[in-house]
């Protein structure tokens, strides 16, 4: 039985350094397609400098290819523009699944891009990445994935290199070469290592060359990432390998999956707490090691990590009515800025009605959101739609508004609507003949 720790009698619990988890934090693999010449490429570029204030050092790779650009677009990197199916540009690919292109305010804003790293930032990955070694002179670099989990494996990935060059002028990490391995990985415990060698270019300063590594599978998705790029001595990541959006159908009392926070770096003491954004007054947010111990969410309490170490946590919820909460999993060290995993739960239907099943090939994105006043939906259909609607819900589940897009054509359309009529707070919306239900928020 799971048991509260007095604040006075706390114990903090390190890990043993032998140890392993089932999931390791992912480092995350922007890619950013442009060209030279492209004149839209820079509300690519200052989105992405907007979300790269946002992270931790190390937590995220961004790299630049070119097409149709003389000495940095060689057939490897072409390569990549067809692997993606590129056509307009620019694009940004995060994690190799996740595609945002256009050029407009949201992109240039970090919106849009904040929302698709998110998808990513905290998750947890059954794959390990290591930098073996790398010598830029020589052109080699050695790479080891290691399966962590036993109920992943894959006889169809790669390891993916990347030669990128900074300073170039008015451009930066922009990707040489490229070059890829294929890997199998069966069972937790298992390894494969790639080792390449590179031919440099005379064009290349080679002080300003450095190496990124990707493991990829044949879907595309990037299971983890590393660089030859220096980070700090210290890191604090977190795997989340569950949405970090909670649902249960029944107020009660909820336990989520076990994440794991990781201290990359000598031993140090992490201090957690759980910040609460917004939550009904009869819900009690608390967490849980796996030794049993359980701490009152609103209370710091210190936990010594060992070196390179993780500590496993679950979440434990009571829930005393239905409704919906946010909150923030807060870690804090004395050697980086507060660490805040975001979680969000849902408890109660967030629609009136299940009678419509989910169509294939139709979805909706509501954009910006936050939202003041009017916003923009962009809807992708497999086909020709006629009298479609948006339907927005409460938190009660009620629907607050229905909105008729009328006929919708296939491929991408957008459509503007004016929801200045709403109060300010959290709203829920889909498409009529769509089941997926999204969070929209309202603010002044």
């Amino acid at each position: 039985m799971k048991r509260y720790i007095l604040i006075v009698f706390l114990a903090a619990f390190a890990l043993l350094s032998a140890q392993t988890a089932p999931y390791y934090p992912t480092t995350l693999m922007v890619e950013n397609f442009g060209a030279s010449w492209c004149g839209a490429c820079a509300f690519a570029l200052a989105g992405l400098d907007v979300i790269e204030g946002e992270v931790m050092p190390g937590e995220v790779i961004f790299t630049r290819l070119l097409t149709e650009s003389g000495e940095y677009s060689k057939p490897e990197v072409e390569d990549r523009f067809d692997y993606y199916d590129i056509i307009g540009l620019p694009v940004v690919m995060f994690n190799g699944k996740t595609r945002i292109a256009g050029s407009d305010d949201v992109v240039a804003d970090g919106t849009l891009y904040r929302e698709a790293l998110n998808l990513y930032r905290y998750t947890g990955s059954p794959v390990k990445l290591e930098l073996n070694s790398f010598d830029y002179q020589a052109g080699n670099y050695s790479f080891t994935a290691t399966n962590l989990n036993d109920i992943f494996s894959t006889d169809e990935a790669k390891i993916v290199l990347y030669i990128v060059e900074n300073n170039l002028g008015e451009m930066t990490r922009i990707v040489r070469t490229a070059q890829s391995q294929d890997i199998t990985l069966n069972g937790a415990g298992d390894t494969a290592t790639a080792s390449f060698s590179v031919t440099n270019d005379a064009a290349w300063n080679l002080d300003n060359i450095w190496a990124a590594a990707f493991v990829q599978t044949s879907s595309g998705s990037i299971l983890q990432a590393v660089s030859t790029l220096p980070v700090p001595e210290n890191q604090v990541r977190a795997a989340v390998p569950f949405d970090l959006h909670i649902k249960e159908e029944e107020p009660g009392a909820h336990f989520s999956p076990v994440f794991y926070l990781y201290n990359l770096g000598p031993a140090t003491t992490f201090n957690t707490h759980i910040e609460i954004i917004e939550a009904p007054e009869d819900w009690f947010i608390n967490y849980c090691d796996e030794e049993g111990n359980c701490f009152p969410g609103s209370f710091a309490f210190a936990h010594p990590m060992t070196e390179n170490g993780f500590k496993a946590l679950d979440l434990n919820l009571y829930v005393g009515s239905l409704g919906y909460a946010r909150f923030n999993f807060i870690i804090e060290t004395d050697f980086a800025e507060p660490y805040a995993i975001p979680f969000e739960m849902t408890v109660g239907p967030t629609s009136t009605s299940d009678e419509l099943a989910p169509e294939a090939g139709l979805s909706a994105k509501a954009y910006p959101n936050p939202f003041a006043g009017e916003i923009r939906i962009k809807i992708d259909s497999d086909k020709e739609r006629s009298d479609e609607k948006l339907l927005i819900y409460n938190l009660k589940g009620q629907m607050v508004k229905s909105l008729n897009l009328g006929q919708i054509k296939a491929g991408e359309s957008v459509i503007t609507a004016d929801l200045q009529s709403l109060a300010d707070g959290i709203y829920f919306y889909r498409l009529e003949n769509d089941k997926t239900t999204r969070k929209l928020i309202k603010i002044k």
